[in-house]
């Protein structure tokens, strides 16, 4: 067994707070799976993993932890965490944290948390490293699975992690605001007077009801709106047999997944090359969570179609009692009819009415001009940094929070700069 404190190379840092941590951090690391199944199986407060193959042997467990924990993340469970390692972009430099509870009496510890992280120097300008909870380009959520009962414990383990590791900050983006990790990280962060600064807080769209389809659209929807979504609906049933269905799947996933793969490549993702379907990797990566998440009764679909030609298609997951919305696709070629709003209205009535379903994410952006318009609720959505026992930490803290305060300004008026500039050279065309 070894633990990082004892490695020369490794700077030592002053605790953050005397007595708050263990004075121990057992750490081992795992390359491959080889090791696990040929030799001893690590046994330490943190193991970390260094690649999709070590996630193998681990695999029940995890799923087990993200059953357990209080928060919900299905992007950390481990057929999707792998797929995205194996497939993404940056996958091949992610760690993840696998953090442990101590050892009982006969030795057996109990998985209380993972967290998956990239290591990075040069951030926004900083020589240090810097330890960030990984995000890729499909990325919804980045909330860390938490045992529940065990948050604390969790929490204080990955920080002492990247404490002993010699990390200027470490950032938590994108984690829901008000959950038990949330509620976890800010208990540490005060026990341990670490400096914690918010980069960002927004609301995204969120479905939660007790009201039935007819009553929810009454209840959150405007008549107009309403009846001018219904003109849609009945316009486009005269021109054909019109459907909306939900499912599983059905015995032929793959299937369907193609059927969405090509729809969304017809839109201008396909032209613009940035489909799914045009990219091998990404489309290795949706083919294996959706196959993944069909296996274990997990994968959401819903469709809209014509005659039985999909006109939209969402791809969802289910997490606990709750679903997460991913993906959704439409035929441009209809787009005046809102094939993709449709879509979404009727998907209400199908999440309110399901009974496992209690609540459903959108996982849209916030101030999304059409999902916002139709789902009534919000879930707040927080990214922090927090600052390690390192030297000039605190300092390093709130200089990367200023700068990146004002990166986000920046780009939010080149993003309405850009939209103004569209909109002139749409009406120059139209002329």
């Amino acid at each position: 067994m070894t633990g990082l404190h004892h490695h020369s190379f490794i700077p030592r840092f002053p605790r953050v707070a005397a007595g708050t941590e263990e004075t121990e951090l057992s750490v081992e690391t795992l390359s491959h799976a080889a090791r696990y199944l040929y030799g001893r199986p690590p046994s330490a407060d943190v193991v970390v993993l260094e690649s999709a193959d070590a996630l193998a042997p681990y695999r029940e467990q995890i799923d087990a932890l993200a059953a357990a924990s209080t928060d919900t993340n299905t992007q950390f469970e481990s057929v999707t965490l792998a797929a995205a390692m194996e497939n993404l972009a940056g996958g091949a430099s992610v760690r993840v944290a696998l953090l442990w509870s101590d050892p009982a009496a006969g030795g057996s510890r109990v998985l209380i948390g993972l967290v998956p992280y990239r290591v990075s120097r040069g951030f926004y300008g900083l020589p240090m490293p810097v330890w960030r909870v990984w995000e890729h380009i499909h990325s919804y959520i980045s909330t860390p699975l938490l045992r529940a009962g065990y948050e604390q414990l969790a929490v204080r383990r990955f920080l002492a992690l990247a404490d002993r590791s010699g990390a200027a900050l470490v950032q938590f983006p994108n984690f829901e605001a008000e959950g038990a990790f949330a509620r976890a990280l800010q208990e540490v962060v005060e026990q341990q007077h670490r400096v914690c600064r918010e980069t960002d807080r927004h609301e995204r769209a969120f479905l939660q009801s007790d009201l039935d389809e007819n009553a929810y659209l009454a209840a959150h929807m405007r008549k107009k709106k309403r009846k001018e979504y219904n003109r849609l609906w009945n316009r486009l049933a005269e021109t054909g047999d019109l459907r909306f269905e939900t499912h599983d799947g059905g015995a032929d996933v793959n299937g369907w997944v193609r059927k969405f793969l090509r729809l969304e490549a017809r839109g201008w993702k396909g032209k613009r090359g940035t489909a799914m379907n045009v990219r091998p990797n990404e489309r290795a990566y949706f083919e294996n969570i959706c196959a993944g998440a069909a296996r274990e009764g997990k994968l959401h679909c819903s469709e809209l179609t014509l005659d039985g030609k999909p006109l939209a298609m969402l791809a969802s997951f289910r997490a606990g009692a709750g679903v997460y919305t991913f993906k959704i696709a439409f035929d441009e070629s209809y787009s005046k009819y809102s094939p993709g709003a449709l879509l979404m209205m009727k998907a209400i009535g199908a999440f309110l009415g399901d009974g496992r379903t209690a609540w459903v994410d959108s996982c849209a952006i916030p101030n999304h001009p059409m999902i916002d318009h139709i789902w009534a609720q919000r879930r707040a959505m927080r990214s922090v940094l927090v600052s390690s026992g390192g030297p000039f930490s605190a300092q390093c803290v709130s200089y990367a929070a200023a700068i990146m305060r004002l990166a986000d300004a920046a780009r939010s008026k080149l993003r309405v700069l850009y939209a103004r500039v569209r909109k002139e050279m749409d009406h120059d065309d139209a002329h």
